[in-house]
C-alpha cells in the first residue's frame, strides 16, 4: 500500500501505567515500553513498525506521560519526530485534545486540513495488510467530517471489550456505517446476543478524524477543557505545548477532569461513523490474555525466557533473568522481572493491579 497523503498525521497514545502487567510493567517502563508477547521488540516499536508504510516519522506524534518521556524517546529514536509529555494522566480525551491542537499548528497553512489517525501503543494487530486497508477507508470517511472509529468484526462473545452498534450504511457496498450506539462491557449472555444480531463490533479505540472536526466537537462537549488548553498556546504566543512553561502546563492540566474520548465526545456526537474490519486485533490487557493472543505449545503453555516445564498445562511464564522450573501445575501465571516475582492463577490475573496498590501502601515505590 502506498503512503497516505501528506495531510494525514499519526498520533500514538503511549501513556498509561499498565499495572496489570506488573512486575514487568512499571511506572517508568509501562507495558508499551516492554517486550510483551515478543522477545524482539517492545509494543511501542511494533506500533511504529506498523505505521511505516502509511505515515513517515515527520508526521508522527507520540503523547506520553512526562515520567516516561526519556525512555519513549530512546525507543522511538529515528521513528517519530514529534513528542508531547502529559504532566498527569487525564485519560484519552485530553491527550487527543493536546494532539489535535498541536497538529493544527504543525500542519501547513495551505492545502487540505490535516487528518489525524490515533492508535494505542499497546495493541496487537496480526494482519497489517488489512489494517492498512482499514486505515485508508477511515481517512476517506474522516474527510467527510465524520469522527471515524475502527470497529472489529467480533470473533466470539468477549466480555472485556466495549461494543459499537452499527447504524445505516454510509457508502454502498463498503463496510462503513453510521454509529447507532455504544455499549459498555457486557456480561456473557448480552455479549452472545450482540454477536447473534450481526450488528455489533468490538471498539478498538483506533480513530481517524479531521483536526477541525474533533476540535469542533471538543468545543461542543468539553468546552472548558479546550478553552484552557488553547489559552496556554495563545497566551504565550507559541505554536507547541513544548514551548509552554512546564509549570503552567502542569497547573492547567492538573485542573482538567479525567475523561475518555468515548464518554466525553463520541457517545454524545451525531457525527460518528465506524469502519468495520477484521485486522487480527487484540487488546493485550493482562497476563491471562497472552495465550489468547500468541501461539502456545500443544499443552497450551506460553514461555518467554528460559523455562523448564514438566507435566504442566495452560501456564504462562515470563522470566527476564532466572531460569524458572514448573512441575505439575495448571493455569498459572509466573513472572520474574526486575527483582520481583509474580505467581497467580490465570483466573486472578485481573487482580495483579491490587499488588501495585499494596506496594504503594507499603511505600515500596522502588517496585512500582
Amino acid at each position: 500500500m502506498t503512503a497516505l497523503d501528506s495531510h494525514v498525521y499519526a498520533v500514538i497514545l503511549a501513556g498509561g501505567s499498565g499495572t496489570r502487567f506488573w512486575p514487568k510493567s512499571r511506572h517508568l517502563e509501562p507495558k508499551q515500553l516492554c517486550r510483551i508477547g515478543s522477545n524482539n521488540a517492545t509494543m511501542l516499536v511494533q506500533t511504529l513498525d506498523r505505521l511505516d508504510n502509511l505515515i513517515p516519522p515527520e508526521r508522527r506524534l507520540i503523547v506520553t506521560h512526562q515520567d516516561q518521556m526519556e525512555l519513549t524517546r530512546r525507543q522511538a529514536e529515528g521513528r517519530c519526530d514529534h513528542f508531547l509529555a502529559e504532566p498527569a494522566a487525564k485519560n484519552t480525551a485530553h491527550a487527543l485534545a493536546l494532539a489535535a491542537l498541536e497538529i493544527s499548528r504543525m500542519a501547513p497553512g495551505s492545502g487540505p486540513g490535516p487528518i489525524m489517525i490515533s492508535v494505542h501503543a499497546d495493541a496487537l494487530i496480526k494482519n497489517p495488510d488489512a489494517f492498512n486497508q482499514a486505515v485508508k477507508r477511515m481517512v476517506q470517511t474522516a474527510a467527510m467530517e465524520k469522527l471515524t472509529l475502527l470497529g472489529i468484526t467480533p470473533q466470539y462473545p468477549e466480555t472485556g471489550y466495549g461494543y459499537i452498534e452499527k447504524g445505516e450504511g454510509l457508502k454502498p457496498e463498503t463496510p462503513i456505517f453510521q454509529v447507532k450506539s455504544f455499549r459498555e462491557k457486557p456480561d456473557q449472555a448480552t455479549a452472545a446476543s450482540y454477536i447473534k444480531t450481526g450488528r455489533f463490533l468490538w471498539n478498538s479505540g483506533i480513530f481517524a478524524w479531521r483536526v477541525d472536526t474533533i476540535l469542533d466537537e471538543l468545543g461542543n462537549f468539553l468546552p472548558q477543557s479546550l478553552h484552557s488548553l488553547r489559552q496556554l498556546l495563545e497566551g504565550y504566543g507559541v505554536s507547541s505545548f513544548n514551548e509552554v512553561p512546564q509549570d503552567e502546563l502542569a497547573r492547567t492540566y492538573n485542573a482538567l477532569p479525567s475523561i475518555a474520548i468515548d464518554n466525553g465526545v463520541l457517545e454524545k456526537s451525531q457525527r460518528v461513523a465506524v469502519v468495520e474490519a477484521d485486522i487480527g486485533w487484540k487488546d493485550v490487557g493482562s497476563w491471562d490474555a497472552l495465550d489468547q493472543c500468541f501461539p502456545t505449545d500443544e499443552k497450551g503453555n506460553l514461555f518467554y525466557g528460559e523455562v523448564i516445564a514438566m507435566d504442566c498445562e495452560g501456564i504462562t511464564v515470563d522470566s527476564d533473568t532466572k531460569i524458572v522450573a514448573c512441575i505439575g501445575v495448571k493455569d498459572l501465571v509466573v513472572v520474574v522481572s526486575k527483582g520481583a516475582v509474580l505467581v497467580c492463577p490465570k483466573s486472578r490475573a485481573q487482580d495483579v493491579k491490587k499488588v501495585v496498590e499494596e506496594l504503594k501502601a507499603r511505600s515500596r515505590t522502588d517496585l512500582v
